[in-house]
């Protein structure tokens, strides 16, 4: 993948983006666009900032007082697509396909913010838990 410049350490993804090498590489070998996109998002954003963004920045219509929050940079998830495009585009020239599969990139950074939430959720749960039995 010569698009992509490794400068002291760091590879550059495009438009200013700069991730770790090693999680790069690591990145480079992970099964499945589902994981791929959703570690890449992790490398990009972090989960500080996921936990607190949406990817449109919409209200979940699943409750009805629902506040949005801000979507993540439009820049930022287009690089994710870019990304995910150079790799499916190394397996496959089937457009129907590439389309097919980059169309659930959306789905994928709001699955894996919901998993950071939940995760979130569940430790401070145990925490509460934890501090009622003593």
């Amino acid at each position: 993948m010569d698009k992509y410049i490794l400068e002291n350490g760091k590879v550059h993804l495009g438009s200013g983006i700069w991730v770790d090498e090693e999680k790069w590489h690591q990145l480079q070998v992970t099964q499945g666009d589902s994981k791929y996109t959703k570690n890449l998002a992790v490398m990009i954003w972090g989960t500080d900032v996921l936990k607190n963004r949406s990817v449109t920045g919409v209200a979940t219509k699943k409750k009805k007082d629902a506040v949005p929050k801000p979507p993540l940079s439009p820049h930022k998830l287009s690089i994710v697509r870019e990304c995910l495009y150079d790799r499916i585009a190394q397996e496959t020239v089937d457009e129907t396909e590439i389309a097919q599969r980059l169309s659930k990139v959306n789905k994928y950074i709001c699955e894996k913010i919901m998993d950071i939430n939940k995760s979130c959720k569940n430790e401070e749960r145990r925490e509460i838990a934890k501090y009622n039995l003593q």
